[in-house]
């Protein structure tokens, strides 16, 4: 048996509800089901009974009948290409659709700012900006920005906040001093953040206000005749807040979204010092979402910066003289012993 849900959400303007299907079928083709419509918020979330009502009425008003039937009878078909097609029908309607598949692996996409070719454009660049408009990310090869959860073969954003989360909660909550509490949103995004230090795969990504933090998160490991391809990746977080900005994340039953969140330092000593926040997103590929975004509204949101490898330890001699090392950024008996040894055995620049 197959189980998953699927959404269809309107953009914007139309001011429709969105949809959730729970599909339940078997796992050999043909892959058919009866699927019950759950009616949601545009914006996210499971709409209630009341307020469905009147969604229906209104939807009844504008169009004569509502755009998805309560209940619809689909069948999917997987292409060789990964694409799925789906058929659905139900009352007179039917409709077919193909969706492409987003890729987790695999390079990104993103081409290196022309003007931005060395460490020297770089740091002059960064120190020219305006404190905390732009989040960086550092990485010491181009992949494309993917989730530590999306990487993996799960997909069911719901099954891991209600299952997972509840799960480890109970198993850290004794180590952490300051009391969270599931279910409030600002505990829910430190919870989160905790098991991502921690190495649990989450739906979030790592970002640092500081471009030269994410400088040495991108070499501090890359030699100098390393075929590795340092990347630093730059987002434009005020102007993406300026046209997407959300206050509060949506786990299950919302529109693709990517939302901006800064926590409260509990339980992650880490977190102050790497200048850190994070990215929540429920999309696989989260640059190919931005770039159609940046299509829609013509303005650029993400850009690239990548240096060479040659360059790395002079970079990372560089960020010591500023302060940044495992040392300081890894608060801890593992940032000391690692801190002593990149200083006691590193290679002469």
């Amino acid at each position: 048996m197959v189980s998953g849900n699927a959404y269809l959400f309107y953009e914007a303007e139309h001011q429709l509800p969105g949809f959730k299907f729970a599909i339940r079928m078997p796992d050999a083709a043909p892959h058919k089901a009866e699927v019950t419509t759950t009616y949601c918020y545009s914006d996210g979330g499971i709409m209630s009974s009341d307020d469905r009502v009147r969604a229906e009425k209104i939807i009844a008003d504008r169009f004569g009948e509502p755009p998805v039937p309560e209940k619809i009878n689909a069948t999917f078909t997987e292409h060789l290409d990964g694409s799925l097609q789906v058929e659905w029908s139900g009352g007179e309607q039917s409709v077919s659709e193909t969706i492409s598949a987003s890729k987790a692996t695999g390079d990104s996409e993103l081409i290196s700012r022309s003007d931005l070719q060395t460490w020297s454009d770089f740091r002059q660049w960064a120190i020219d900006q305006d404190p905390r408009r732009y989040i960086f990310r550092g990485q010491s090869n181009p992949f494309k920005l993917t989730t530590t959860f999306h990487r993996t073969w799960r997909s069911d954003l719901n099954a891991w906040i209600m299952d997972d989360v509840v799960r480890l909660y109970g198993a850290i909550i004794e180590k952490v001093s300051f009391p969270l509490q599931l279910g409030n949103l600002e505990h829910n995004a430190v919870i989160w953040s905790i098991l991502q230090h921690h190495g649990y795969p989450t739906p979030l990504l790592d970002w640092s206000f500081s471009p030269f933090v994410s400088a040495f998160f991108a070499f501090h490991a890359v030699k100098a005749d390393s075929d590795c391809r340092p990347r630093i990746f730059i987002f434009d977080k005020a102007a993406w807040e300026e046209s997407y900005g959300r206050r509060a994340f949506i786990v299950d039953a919302a529109p693709p979204q990517l939302v901006t969140i800064e926590n409260m330092a509990v339980g992650n000593p880490r977190y102050a010092p790497q200048q850190a926040l994070a990215t929540v997103s429920n999309v696989t590929d989260i640059e190919a979402f931005i770039r159609k975004r940046e299509q829609a509204d013509g303005k650029s949101h993400l850009e690239v910066c990548d240096l060479s490898p040659t360059e790395g330890p002079r970079i990372v001699k560089e960020l010591e003289l500023m302060g940044i090392t495992f040392g300081s950024l890894f608060p801890g008996l593992d940032g000391i012993c690692k801190d002593l040894k990149d200083r006691l055995f590193a290679e002469p620049v």
